[in-house]
């Protein structure tokens, strides 16, 4: 009796070495993997989570950059299953003149694939048309831009507006928004709402 007991031991002791064994592996592997991610720098214009945005691949970018040992990815637009996101896609084309460039001509090599992607999306929008106003204090980046005058710049600073200020408390509060002047207010004050 003494016997089989002591091996059961044996195999408890030799299965807790193996899961030790996987464990230091899985370790290993997640820090080699974090050290692959953070040897890239991410470019501003984005608006998903850091996280999100290194495990994508490069095929998700607009443009991809190297200075020396940097790497810079800018304007991550298409999602992990490589699906085109036209919330990211605006964001970006929204605050591309935000981002550091090492070269500056890539600038407009981001601009024009962007840009590209874009049209494609508010031409395809535009058929379909606003089927009721828009409300401010709740719309999407892709709904901004179906409004008139307002392309991906101004619907970034309608949104970060809005975030920074909670609400609109009325419809002329949107004129407070950098860009918004008088006549793009009366261009699109038929519109918006604030329900």
């Amino acid at each position: 009796m003494y016997y089989p007991i002591k091996r059961k031991f044996r195999g408890y002791f030799y299965l807790l070495g193996n899961i030790h064994l996987s464990s230091t592996v899985s370790v290993i592997l997640v820090i080699v993997l974090i050290l692959f991610c953070w040897n890239q720098d991410v470019g501003l214009c984005q608006g998903w989570p850091e996280i999100k945005t290194r495990l994508l691949s490069d095929k998700c970018f607009s443009v991809v950059e190297s200075d020396g040992g940097t790497r810079k990815r800018h304007c991550p637009h298409h999602d992990l299953n490589g699906k085109l996101d036209e919330e990211q896609l605006i964001y970006v084309l929204g605050t591309l003149d935000r981002e550091i460039w090492f070269v500056p001509k890539n600038k407009m090599v981001a601009q024009k694939h962007l840009e590209k992607h874009y049209n494609r999306f508010i031409n395809k929008a535009m058929q379909n048309g606003l089927k009721s106003p828009v409300n401010i204090n709740q719309a999407k980046l892709t709904e901004l831009v179906m409004l008139p005058l307002i392309g991906p710049v101004l619907a970034v600073k309608i949104v970060e507006y809005r975030n920074r200020h909670n609400m609109y408390m009325t419809i002329q509060d949107i004129k407070k928004v950098e860009g918004i002047g008088q006549g793009t207010f009366n261009a699109i004050r038929h519109y918006i709402s604030l329900d």
